[in-house]
């Protein structure tokens, strides 16, 4: 723990104006937040948590699509909080991709501040979690036998961006190997 701490302390001093943004991403059930707290525990760095679960449970009524605008601000907000306290890595579960697959897929709309923020705000690197992880049941997600086409709309979308993204699938042992050989393969450096 004290060589991990000493190794951040000194990369902030070389690296303080290279934050490196990693953005987990995909359909739901797909590992996002397992991968994103793994990585965020093993590096011992904050990660930016889905604020849509949280919203939407403290409504007492379906979402809709103001709903989801909401989020997508809230989204950003959270971003720049954990950005604030200028982590060598701003590692997030998820971003406004989610956003704009939501939006498409539920209202066949979005809004074009989220494009123009989606397109903004790149991270250095984008993994899509492929949704072969068993279903894990729970009263907010809605998309059980839909995730291999959500999967598809994502790989759509990055696409038609031209953003290139590492695909995740298997378990998630496999994933973090994935996962460490992709940032080290982009020179992202976690200590």
């Amino acid at each position: 723990m004290h060589d991990l701490q000493a190794s951040l302390r000194n990369f902030k001093f070389l690296n303080c104006t290279a934050m490196k943004k990693i953005v987990f991403t995909g359909p739901e059930s797909s590992g996002k937040t397992t991968l994103a707290e793994i990585l965020s525990m093993q590096f011992h760095l904050p990660y930016v948590k889905e604020v849509a679960r949280e919203y939407i449970t403290s409504l007492n009524r379906p979402y809709n699509y103001e709903d989801v605008l909401n989020i997508s601000l809230l989204q950003m907000a959270e971003e720049e909080k954990i950005k604030s306290v200028q982590p060598p890595f701003l590692i997030c579960d998820t971003d406004l991709s989610t956003i704009m697959i939501w939006c498409n897929d539920k209202f066949h709309k979005c809004e074009s501040w989220i494009v123009s923020a989606f397109q903004d705000r790149q991270p250095d690197i984008y993994f899509l979690c492929s949704p072969d992880f068993p279903w894990q049941e729970d009263v907010l997600r809605e998309d059980a036998h839909r995730r291999h086409e959500l999967l598809e709309a994502y790989r759509s979308l990055f696409n038609y961006y031209k953003i290139d993204v590492v695909e995740l699938s298997g378990t998630v042992e496999n994933r973090m190997k994935r996962i460490l050989k992709a940032l080290d393969q982009q020179s992202v450096n976690l200590f």
